[in-house]
């Protein structure tokens, strides 16, 4: 029998209540042939026994779940390396502890991969749930690799839980940064379109993402470190090849706005003075920067940090 080409990578740590309801979503999907990989990150919720149970509980000769159980919490970036690191599987799948994929999400990125030889991070689009499972929005994010390049510096346009990619070029690309605490799926997805990779975007929801209530902290030391990956990815954004001015432009002065947030005005002003001179005449006209301008001014209206 022909070993799955992928795999599912979860990691939790207190996932619980709604672990069950993520790990059923990839248990029951369509496509049967994959490994379904869950690190339970030193959880004190119940999360690795009920893990523990499920792995127990499955039937047949080629059980899906494996699970790897660390005595400690690691940090989000490390567990998230260190189940990249025993993945052996051409396609690794992410999947979160708290979000959904629909039935037919891994029978369909496995297809994509296989038509599309080229392409090595493929997201999707998504919709967002409350913690009862009520929708609440969506996103649906440009299909082409040009198009989510230069949305970048707009905001991430891969949703963690709905992204699949080619583990090699995940590694090749350094994995998961530790530089970035707050940001590291968007550090690797720098990383590998700096790096050449490819990007696609299956335009279909293929993962609900859970919302939850305080996500967007006010805690100024945390406020700091997202702060802080902000400036430096959109500075990373800049060596993506094929980067349009006009995103070239909307990353410069992004960082630009992220170290004066930082107190860092003197920097700030030679970030915003290049990103003018990247395109001077495009300014009034760039539609990136309107729009992040507008989303600035709605997370102010809405109490948002």
């Amino acid at each position: 029998m022909q070993l799955p080409s992928l795999t599912v990578l979860m990691t939790a740590h207190n996932a619980m209540p709604y672990l069950k309801e993520a790990v059923r979503s990839v248990l029951e999907q369509s496509m049967r042939d994959f490994t379904f990989l869950a690190l339970n990150n030193g959880s004190t919720d119940g999360s690795g026994e009920y893990l523990a149970e499920a792995e127990k509980k499955q039937a047949g000769s080629l059980p899906r779940l494996h699970v790897r159980h660390l005595p400690e919490n690691i940090g989000r970036t490390a567990v998230l390396n260190k189940g990249l690191d025993l993945v052996e599987t051409e396609i690794t799948a992410i999947m979160d502890a708290d979000d959904l994929a629909m039935p037919g999400r891994i029978e369909t990125q496995a297809a994509f991969f296989r038509d599309h030889p080229d392409i090595d991070l493929v997201g999707s689009d998504v919709a967002y749930i409350d913690r009862s499972g009520n929708r609440i929005g969506e996103d649906r994010f440009p299909a082409g690799h040009r198009s989510l390049c230069d949305r970048l510096p707009l905001y991430n346009q891969f949703a963690h839980a709905a992204c699949a990619f080619r583990t090699r070029a995940a590694r090749a690309a350094g994995g998961y940064p530790a530089a970035y605490p707050y940001a590291q799926d968007l550090g690797l997805w720098v990383a590998m379109l700096r790096g050449g990779g490819k990007a696609a975007n299956i335009q279909e929801r293929l993962a609900d993402i859970r919302v939850h209530p305080g996500q967007a902290s006010r805690d100024l030391a945390l406020l700091m470190v997202r702060t802080e990956d902000t400036h430096r990815l959109a500075e990373g954004m800049l060596g993506i090849p094929d980067i349009s001015p006009a995103a070239r432009q909307a990353a410069r002065f992004r960082s630009a706005h992220a170290l004066m947030r930082l107190g860092r005005k003197k920097q700030a002003l030679v970030q915003a003075w290049a990103a003018i001179r990247e395109a001077p005449f495009r300014l009034p006209w760039n539609s990136l920067l309107w729009q992040r301008l507008a989303m600035e001014c709605t997370r102010r209206l809405r109490g948002c940090a």
